[in-house]
């Protein structure tokens, strides 16, 4: 048996606003021309180089969910060493959750700049709170996570706030 939910709490919540970089690369129109198309999100400014621009746009912009919705950056894991669910099993944020379930508990979104064809994204990730709480079943965390999306200036793209629940 691994750590228990307090110990776990305990030590997650040292790490609370700890930062951590990672590099993202650079955006590409196609790639969010295809992410507008899976969306079903077939707004002009995505497309039409025009009309971004008369909409006050310095180019054709991504859809604002876009970098958000992106969850792997990297070409992704190979099959085998995908989970029976399908997933890869990725750590969250390099927190010591190992032998919990986790369920996603919502997303907070903040728009601050146009992502554009070559812009080059940082991730800044860091965890912004954690709450131990008791439910009918036994305790659980509440985990609040913060990405924040920046240009190769340093100016923040888009603010998320994730939040997860780990039992």
């Amino acid at each position: 048996m691994g750590a228990s939910i307090p110990e776990i709490y305990e030590k997650v919540r040292q790490g609370i606003g700890k930062a951590e970089r990672r590099p993202l690369g650079v955006v590409r129109q196609r790639d969010f021309q295809r992410f507008a198309v899976a969306s079903d999100d077939l707004n002009p400014a995505y497309f039409d180089e025009s009309f971004a621009k008369a909409a006050g746009l310095p180019g054709i912009a991504a859809p604002p969910l876009f970098l958000s919705s992106v969850l792997i950056w990297e070409p992704g894991p190979l099959e085998q060493l995908l989970k029976p669910d399908g997933t890869a099993g990725q750590e969250i944020a390099q927190l010591p959750l190992e032998g919990l379930r986790l369920m996603g508990g919502g997303q907070e979104l903040e728009f601050h700049r146009p992502v554009t064809d070559g812009t080059e994204v940082t991730m800044e990730l860091a965890t912004e709170g954690i709450e131990l709480k008791e439910g009918r079943s036994g305790s659980f965390l509440v985990i609040t996570l913060r990405k924040r999306y920046l240009d190769r200036d340093d100016r923040t793209l888009m603010i998320a706030r994730e939040t997860f629940i780990a039992r």
